[in-house]
């Protein structure tokens, strides 16, 4: 009975491996007929104005009753220094959130979870450096949640926080991993994830990548991730080429200035093909520090921008509130001299990055 059942594990797993890569070549012919420079598309020339209004008003009604996307700080320690990062010097308490504030977040978000299509446990730090990581997936399991993802520089990703994982069965639950790797050779890696190890890190993405296999799980997604900037765009293609046939996706994306954090003398921008001219995080996407305020968006590292706390407020109160409102006003009007000064010279917008990370990838 029990190689009967295994069998039949097998059989869907390879069932299930092979519908998802399909799925992967899908959204993959998606990305390049978005992205090919050479093609004008303008959706309101082929769809007649008043359709594509009543559907632009229901899209942007639908987002403003909850975020579809969440950045939820679970830690904001870092072992990295990287130097396209503002977080090594932010000024705020450095810490971890406590489990109390998670379960009020994910509590609301359990309610409102038909709007929900993403949620990063992660924004200022390395969220495998929290020891209650375990803990706060198991709660959102028990809530029905399975949209979380992580990005991480892997090397504290380890063979005993993995065994968890798949021990809890929270592969589910996780729907992936991005694995911040921004180069092949040790020299280029560690000039970009400064402080970070080469070898653990490979290591242990790698090993995710096998105890998945050796669980029959499809999940969590793998996904092997490089910030093309100046100093490793020579390695672009050999970063594709090393794990386009081990993880999931590869994915490439461009940098940006964090709201003109950073100097962008290195930075690989994305200026002749610029995906927005207007900020959507405001429209979709929330952000809640460990001390469970909500702040404008990820890139404001020291939480000057604040524009509410779940402590006494709803997320939903917050979301629909006065300051977001205006600012949303405020971009969608061009309207400069009224935005944050974080959202005067940001780049963010023109990078392009949807809620899904399966349009990251530049292409070779």
């Amino acid at each position: 009975m029990q190689k009967i059942y295994f069998i039949n594990r097998v059989i869907a797993y390879k069932f299930l491996t092979f519908f998802m890569s399909i799925r992967h070549i899908l959204f993959e012919v998606l990305y390049r007929w978005h992205s090919f420079k050479k093609i004008k598309f303008n959706v309101k020339k082929i769809i007649p104005k008043k359709i594509f209004n009543y559907f632009h008003k229901r899209k942007i009604e639908k987002l403003l009753k909850f975020p579809e996307a969440f950045s939820i700080e679970t830690v904001n320690i870092c072992n990295a220094k990287c130097w396209f990062c503002p977080q090594p010097e932010h000024t705020r308490t450095k810490g971890y959130m406590h489990f109390d504030i998670y379960k009020k977040i994910i509590d609301e978000i359990s309610i409102n979870k038909k709007y929900v299509k993403s949620i990063a446990l992660f924004m200022d730090g390395e969220p495998s450096l929290h020891k209650e990581l375990i803990r706060f997936l198991i709660y959102a399991k028990e809530k029905k949640i399975k949209n979380i993802y992580l990005s991480s520089n892997m090397e504290f990703f380890n063979e005993k926080l993995i065994n968890k994982i798949f021990e809890n069965k929270l592969d589910g639950t996780l729907k992936y991993v991005i694995a911040s790797l921004d180069g092949v050779s040790e020299t280029t890696h560690q000039n970009n994830r400064i402080g970070v190890n080469t070898k653990k890190a490979y290591q242990n993405t790698l090993l995710l990548l096998e105890k998945r296999k050796k669980n029959l799980s499809i999940y969590p997604w793998v996904f092997p991730r490089m910030l093309v900037n100046e100093t490793n765009k020579h390695e672009e293609q050999d970063f594709y080429t090393f794990w386009k046939n081990k993880s999931d996706k590869v994915l490439t994306t461009f940098m940006h200035n964090w709201g003109g954090q950073i100097d962008e003398n290195l930075i690989h921008s994305n200026d002749d093909n610029p995906f927005s001219s207007i900020c959507y995080f405001p429209f979709s996407q929330c952000f809640i520090q460990l001390d469970g305020s909500i702040r404008i968006c990820c890139l404001d590292v020291n939480g000057k921008e604040i524009f509410g706390d779940i402590k006494n407020s709803t997320i939903q109160q917050i979301w629909n509130n006065q300051n977001f409102n205006e600012l949303r006003k405020n971009l969608i009007n061009n309207n400069k001299d009224a935005l944050p000064e974080i959202c005067k010279e940001c780049t963010y917008p023109k990078k392009g990055q949807w809620t899904l990370p399966f349009f990251w990838q530049q292409g070779f």
